[in-house]
């Protein structure tokens, strides 16, 4: 759940770890995410992530909601939505809802949810979540402007460092030279 959020809405750590549930505003098509601070944000007047529902296996919305219901979150709490978890008999069970998941915490997750899926699990690290979805979304043909302001970017040279170019596409400009 963390990842397909971190991934679809760009997020940085630090964005997704102090996620609450006061924050998250459930709509028909889509997800609301209000982000109360940011690094890009200069005026600290917070800004909303959208995240489209897309009705597939790995729709980020689902899966966040899937989570919510889970972790028995109501609607109306002030808590945070990704905390500490203990086994509780045949299941598990929120701790410390007044508390964040920490950086540290998060990493092991990440590493031990996809150790064996990459080849080289140590060059991945969080950030590369929000790379990912910035990369993913330019090979698509996302226009800069919509992907720059989905990522709260705050320059075309910061969006711009976010992206991956795939090889296809380097090559491409020394095969148009007509060589």
């Amino acid at each position: 759940c963390m990842v397909l959020l971190a991934f679809a809405g760009f997020l940085r750590s630090s964005e997704l770890i102090n996620i609450k549930r006061s924050d998250i505003q459930f709509l028909p098509d889509h997800i609301e995410i209000f982000i109360e601070s940011s690094k890009t944000d200069i005026y600290r007047d917070g800004t909303r992530v959208v995240i489209a529902r897309t009705f597939s296996y790995m729709c980020p919305v689902s899966n966040f909601e899937l989570y919510l219901r889970l972790a028995g979150i109501q609607d109306d709490s002030e808590e945070y939505v990704f905390c500490a978890i203990s086994k509780s008999g045949s299941g598990y069970r929120l701790r410390n809802r007044e508390k964040p998941l920490s950086y540290t915490r998060v990493r092991e997750l990440f590493i031990e949810a996809f150790t064996g899926i990459v080849d080289n699990i140590k060059v991945y690290g969080l950030h590369s979540l929000r790379s990912g979805g910035a990369t993913a979304s330019a090979v698509r043909g996302i226009p800069d402007r919509i992907f720059k302001r989905h990522g709260r970017w705050r320059s075309e040279s910061a969006k711009d460092g976010y992206v991956q170019d795939p090889l296809s596409e380097r090559l491409s400009v020394s095969k148009e030279l007509g060589l």
